[in-house]
Formats: structure tokens, sequence, C-alpha cells
């Protein structure tokens, strides 16, 4: 477990009573308790923990002495600190993946929530297009599905024919054959990575890209090789370096509204990338999760246009953004041999999805077309409303415009966006670090901040991060020499 993953795995460690050794202590011993630690982990040094966390070294010493004094941690000279125990059955090794999500900030916030903190993590908006119709049933449709098992693992074959005149009305000729009806887009690329890869397969991917996908390609046991991405999304010539050189089994790209830059790939270089494939034989997963959020532009056709119908591409999309995560209904539109051997994966996975939620979608579908224009308006405001607060409040960061998607990629002036990150806990707000979108670690000095909150959480929001640049770049000033720990 590295230094910045430790930290990561305490969470909004800061609030509650009491000195901030016993803070920090308690934290660490809740994750023991969890099993989240495994035994024999040796804790980062004091001093590196100390810098992590902008905390005063006698801080964190105390806060080790104060395990140590409650059996769960062993101290000895020239060896640091290392765990003893007690321990749950959940640390045994090889339960790497299992806690990954403890370690992610936008999945621990799913699951428990910000802890008071306003939170610029996970990008997604509230529902929109939803009516109380959607969510009524045709009886002549329900009563014939309840006539069957409800077992459907390609999905419903109408919501598969919706679908495909989707996507082909986006540029890319699709068949309901070639479309198979996944729980979300999350579901999707777990599914590709489990038909194609194995331990030790390389896998290019953007730096920055989705953290998703760096957890669910890792804990395939792949060897993310990152590419780097510009104004129009990856770098053809240097994907193309690192394909040609280490023969990867996967290249995972995001087209269109890249996540977290917003970057789109103009139709030449997509076609640049479907030659590419075609040459070396190696699979795409093209993930278009964030294509209907354009914030002007309109994208091109997705990168399976470029070439053949049996080609090994693999187009992932779903109805999370436009209309509303909770619905987990998205697709993979592939080649007919690749979708059959999918689908059995899919049958040992879930059996299929909702037949509920499908017959919702194929309602909602209907209408995406007069919806996607009110949610790129959505989206614009929300854009100008995050861009002018920080244009006011924090002047020295900057970003590039994205072409469409959720997500700022801001740069700060100077700093290390994992500190910043801490300091904004105590703060009261939520943010990602740089790294943690990085297959490399790097991007130390950026953070992703969502544009998806209301005016009044996104404003007080800003004013928070304000205050944590402020204390932060105050603590790091040359001149200074307050305590760390008074910016808990």
């Amino acid at each position: 477990m590295s230094p910045l993953e430790f930290v990561h795995l305490l969470g909004n460690w800061s609030g509650g009573d009491g000195p901030v050794y016993e803070k920090l202590a308690r934290a660490i011993g809740n994750a023991l308790e969890r099993g989240e630690i495994p035994a024999e982990t040796r804790l980062p040094a004091e001093r590196t923990l100390a810098r992590l966390l902008r905390l005063s070294r006698t801080t964190v010493v105390s806060a080790y002495e104060q395990l140590r004094q409650r059996g769960w941690v062993e101290r000895r000279q020239g060896s640091g600190t290392r765990v003893r125990g007690p321990l749950s059955p959940g640390t045994r090794k090889g339960e790497e993946p299992a806690l990954s999500f403890r370690r992610h900030p936008v999945y621990r916030g799913l699951i428990e929530g910000s802890g008071g903190t306003i939170e610029f993590l996970a990008a997604h908006l509230p529902a929109a297009g939803i009516t109380p119709d959607v969510l009524t049933y045709d009886r002549r449709a329900v009563e014939q599905l309840l006539a069957g098992p409800g077992y459907v693992p390609m999905g419903l074959p109408a919501l598969r024919k919706a679908v495909a005149h989707h996507l082909t009305k986006s540029g890319l000729a699709t068949t309901a054959d070639q479309v198979l009806i996944t729980n979300g887009a999350q579901q999707a690329i777990m599914l590709v990575g489990a038909l194609l890869l194995s331990p030790g397969d390389g896998v290019v991917v953007e730096n920055p890209t989705y953290l998703g996908a760096i957890d669910i390609l890792t804990s395939r046991g792949a060897r993310l090789l990152p590419v780097p991405v510009g104004r129009d999304g990856a770098r053809i010539e240097a994907l193309a370096e690192v394909a040609r050189r280490a023969r990867p089994r996967l290249l995972y790209l995001m087209p269109t509204f890249q996540n977290p830059t917003g970057a789109l790939m103009p139709e030449r270089e997509r076609r640049a990338v479907a030659k590419v494939s075609a040459e070396l034989s190696i699979p795409i997963l093209e993930d278009n999760t964030l294509a209907d959020l354009s914030l002007g532009v309109e994208p091109p056709p997705p990168i399976a246009a470029f070439a053949p119908p049996s080609a090994p591409i693999l187009t992932v999309g779903s109805l999370s953004k436009l209309f509303w995560g909770g619905l987990r209904v998205g697709w993979i539109r592939a080649s007919e041999d690749l979708l059959a051997r999918i689908a059995r994966l899919k049958i040992m996975a879930d059996l299929g999805g909702s037949v509920l939620s499908q017959l919702s979608a194929l309602k909602l579908l209907a209408r995406a077309e007069r919806v996607k224009q009110k949610r790129r308006v959505q989206v614009r405001e929300r854009f100008d409303l995050l861009t002018g607060l920080l244009a006011r409040h924090l002047p020295e960061w900057e970003w590039t415009p994205p072409a469409g998607g959720l997500s700022l990629w801001v740069r700060l002036p100077r700093g290390d966006a994992n500190e910043l990150a801490q300091i904004a806990l105590r703060h009261g707000v939520s943010v990602v670090p740089g790294p943690l979108a990085s297959p490399d670690g790097s991007f130390a000095d950026h953070l992703r901040l969502p544009f998806v909150l209301d005016r009044k959480p996104m404003e007080e929001g800003v004013m928070r991060l304000s205050r944590a640049w402020a204390a932060y770049t105050s603590a790091n000033a040359p001149t200074s020499r307050r305590s760390l720990d008074v910016l808990v």
C-alpha cells in the first residue's frame, strides 16, 4: 500500500471531536477494524504522512503511539510502524481489488456519504426527462413478460432495436443483433475486461482517464500503458508508438468528451485509431458515456464507424448521464461474435438486467433528442457558473475549456493536489486530486472538478475551496512559521 493509497483510505478523518492526533489515530484504527489494512503492513513514515496530511510530525508520532498503546501496531527503531492486529478476516492476501473502493473517494462517497462536505467528486446530474408515465408500463407488454422467465441476458429485443437506431443516428450504422444491454456502462467495461484481459496483459489508456476504468482494468491484473491527452484527445502518434512497441491486448479510449479533460477527438484522428487497431489486430474499447453532453460542437461519429462491421471495436454507452444514473441501463455495440462471448459472461454475472428498467429506457430513448438539447443547456449553465466562480475566487488556477462532458481539469499554479485535497476536507469540501485519474499517478498539479452542483452548493463549495487554497499556500510560504495543525 502506497502512502497516497493509505491517505485516501482514511477519507474525511479530521471530522469529529478531540485533539488532532486522536482523530487521526481513530481513523487509522477504524480502517484496521474494517479489515482494510492487512497485517504486517508498514504504515507510512511519520514525515511522509505528516507531509501528505499537512500535519506536524509530532501529531503523527502521537497518533502512531496511541495505536501502539492499543495493541494495533508495533514500532521498532529502524523498521518503522507495522500493523499487528487484531485484524478482520477481510485482510487476507489477494483481496486487494475488493478494497479498492475504500481508497476511491467517489466510490466511498456513494456508499458512506460525504461526511458533511460539499462534494466535487462524482460527475452525475439529477434526473432529466423522467416523467411519471415513464414509470408506468403497457399492460399487454408486462403480461407478455410475466408469461416468461424474466431473464433476458442480451436485453429486451425492442430496446436493442431502439439503441441500434440511436447509434445509427449518431453516424454508427448498427443493427439490433450488434447490441447487448448492460447494467450501465460500468458493467459494460467490466464485461469487456473479463472477456479480453488476463493478468499481465497490456492496455493502452489515456493519461488522465476515467477513475473507474483504472480500477476495473487493474483488477483484471492489466498493465496500464498511458498515452498523453491533448485538445484533440489521445495523441495518436504516442498511441501508435506504444501500440507497436508493447503490443497491448486492448486500447481503452474516450474519444468524445474525454473524462476528465472534456477533449473531443476529431474525425481524422478517429480514422487513424481505427487504422492502428486494424493493422495490429488490437481491440478497442470505445467509451462514449458522455457523448450526449456537448458544450457546443457536434461530435463526429464513433470510432467504430470508420472500421468494418467485423472489426474488434466495442462501443460502450449508457443512459445514466443523459437521463438518470438510477436507471442502470447501458450497452455494448460490437460484432455478433464478440457479443455472443460477452453474453455468456453476463449470464454468469446477473442472468440479465431488470426488464422493467428496460421498458422505461425504451420510452426514454424516444425522447432522447429533446432531452439532449435541454441537458446541454443545463450543462452549459453549470459550466459557466463554475468557471466564473473559479475566475473570481481562484484566479491563479488554469484549465483548457472542455468541448463537453461534466468535468473541469484544473491545473494548480504550485503545490500538490493530494495535499490540497486534505486541507479541503478540513474546510468542508471534497475534491479528486489528479493522481487518482492517472494510470501512473502523475498530474499531482491537477484537480478534477465536476460542474454538476446546483448554484448555492457550488458557490459555497468554491468559497470553501478558496479558503482551503489560501490556508495551504500560507502554510507553504517560505516565511510562514505557523503550525500546520492549525489547518485542522
